[in-house]
């Protein structure tokens, strides 16, 4: 599973990489934005599960290779020199290479929506296993960053 700070320690040698080529912060800052704090979609999902909404289903809203399109041009509007499509690039990378998933396209958010964004169509098969930071603790969320 990728834990979010892996997400950061891939995002800052992104980000270290744009610097040394641009010499700009927002460039260099970019991929802390669409390669880590993307991940912020997760909230979302854990505030379902804590209100019992939607236990059986994961939305991962910010997730999906359709989305890179959007970032190109964010990118190209900001004048971020490619850091943000390669931070939210790198980070669904990262995602789709180690996280489990039932099909190769559990990364995209239309066939999510197809599947009724069942949350057996990611994580482990282990249902116990399966999603666990959905029901820590808000401080037991601490453990899996």
């Amino acid at each position: 599973m990728a834990l979010p700070r892996y997400h950061l320690l891939a995002s800052a040698a992104l980000g270290g990489l744009m610097w040394a080529a641009t010499q700009q912060r927002r460039a260099a800052a970019a991929p802390l934005i669409s390669g880590f704090l993307v991940d912020f979609d997760h909230l979302a999902d854990y505030a379902l599960t804590q209100l019992g909404v939607a236990e059986d289903k994961i939305l991962l809203a910010a997730h999906g290779w359709e989305y890179v399109p959007l970032w190109w041009v964010a990118d190209r509007l900001l004048g971020m020199r490619g850091g943000l499509v390669l931070g939210y690039v790198v980070h669904l990378s990262i995602d789709q290479l180690s996280n489990e998933k039932r099909s190769r396209l559990a990364y995209f958010v239309a066939y999510r929506a197809k599947q009724r964004f069942r949350a057996d169509q990611l994580g482990p098969r282990d249902v116990k296993q399966r999603h666990q930071w959905r029901k820590a603790s808000p401080i037991g969320l601490l453990k899996w960053l």
